[in-house]
């Protein structure tokens, strides 16, 4: 069975904001040769009521970011390549020094050597941007030093290895990613945060069912940071689950994993820690044309410079529904509780969402999206409290 093709290798331009994605476009790629060529375009206007994400003073603006991106795409046989470009250009009206320019360059390669030995490589170098308010500046002493967004730099390696017939009763699969972060400006206060993050795991699959397979997973990630002070950050985590995934069966298809997550600090001066961890992903469709995407997870997500790092747990739920071949709507629930554990403060933050969006597929080749999202952060910490309300107008075209 051919696990990927040419249909499923040309995907829309990644949109910046995390807001419901307008309907897919179909582009058509240019012949040339062995290689087919598809150009896109991606164009968002809209309007951020709180676009520093704070607490008192809000101050709100106007945005515009454009996003041209191109995909070569060859295929041999079972075989399918691709190398992908994107500029993504954010234009403020009020706010021009929150101007910013990212560059994204990914290479996807997909071998079949044989129906139960396959391998999926990729390889991405990311020029990106942090907003204000957000990421390392959203607490508080360091949003206070900057005039500017944090600019980095990332470069990622990746594979996936899956030895086994999809029918088999047994399958093997192994992963891993190398990632390399360096932040560009303001280097007083980023120095430290530049780090390297290796991740390798396995997972066992064994059929139970004609579509279900039970799963056994391990997996290590290894973040060392390049400025290494005596109450360094670097660590191991590691996670163990058990679960089911499953196509579908009663409609549904999806992947539920529970177990225990470890993670290890390098120095003795933090605290390690122990605690249940889950990963799930359910899609529910009725209809045909009606989908609910349910997902859950826990994880130690790294400080941003308070306490050792953040355990956070998350909940969301969207719901798609296609009311014609032209016109669907998205809605969709989130809610996100983050311990920052081992902080001082003993902060603690809730984040409750709520996107909603209507997305009109004009032609084969332009579709339209407006997109509201709502965002409330209530915190035991003083100045954390914030709210926002981003409205996005999309326009998708290509060929």
């Amino acid at each position: 069975m051919k696990y990927r093709t040419l249909a499923r290798l040309i995907t829309p331009t990644a949109f910046i904001f995390s807001l419901p994605a307008v309907a897919a476009i179909e582009p058509a790629a240019i012949d040339a040769g062995p290689v087919k060529i598809v150009p896109m375009i991606s164009a968002q206007v809209g309007y951020d009521d709180n676009f520093f994400s704070t607490s008192a003073n809000e101050e709100d603006d106007t945005i515009t970011v454009l996003s041209p991106s191109v995909q070569l795409i060859a295929e041999d046989g079972l075989n399918a390549y691709r190398l992908t470009y994107q500029l993504s250009e954010g234009i403020n009206q009020d706010h021009s020094t929150d101007n910013y320019t990212d560059h994204n360059l990914s290479a996807d390669v997909h071998l079949e050597f044989s129906q139960r030995s396959v391998m999926d490589l990729n390889a991405a170098y990311n020029k990106g941007h942090e907003a204000r308010g957000t990421g390392l500046s959203g607490t508080g002493g360091i949003a206070n030093s900057i005039d500017a967004p944090l600019e980095y730099d990332t470069q990622t390696v990746g594979f996936s290895y899956i030895y086994g017939a999809p029918e088999a009763t047994g399958r093997i699969q192994v992963y891993g990613e190398h990632l390399d972060r360096e932040y560009q400006n303001f280097r007083s206060i980023t120095e430290g945060r530049d780090d390297t993050e290796v991740t390798l795991g396995a997972v066992f699959y064994y059929q139970v069912m004609p579509k279900t397979s039970l799963l056994f997973e391990v997996r290590n990630k290894d973040i060392d940071y390049d400025v290494d002070p005596a109450n360094s950050l670097d660590s191991e985590t590691r996670k163990y689950f058990v679960g089911a995934t499953w196509e579908g069966t009663a409609k549904t298809t999806g992947t539920v994993k529970v177990g225990v997550s470890e993670k290890d600090f390098d120095s003795a001066s933090r605290k390690d820690f122990t605690s249940g961890s889950w990963e799930a992903s359910v899609r529910w469709a009725p209809r045909t044309y009606s989908v609910v995407d349910i997902s859950t997870s826990r994880s130690a997500a790294e400080s941003t410079g308070n306490g050792n790092f953040i355990d956070t747990k998350s909940y969301n739920v969207n719901w798609n529904h296609a009311w014609s071949d032209i016109v669907n709507t998205d809605l969709g629930l989130g809610y996100t509780n983050e311990a920052y554990e081992g902080a001082a403060d003993g902060r603690e933050d809730d984040t409750t969402s709520v996107n909603m969006g209507v997305n009109y597929d004009m032609r084969r080749w332009l579709t339209f999206g407006l997109n509201y999202k709502y965002s409330d952060i209530d915190s035991n910490l003083a100045n954390t409290d914030y709210s926002k309300n981003l409205v996005m107008l999309t326009v998708n075209a290509s060929l």
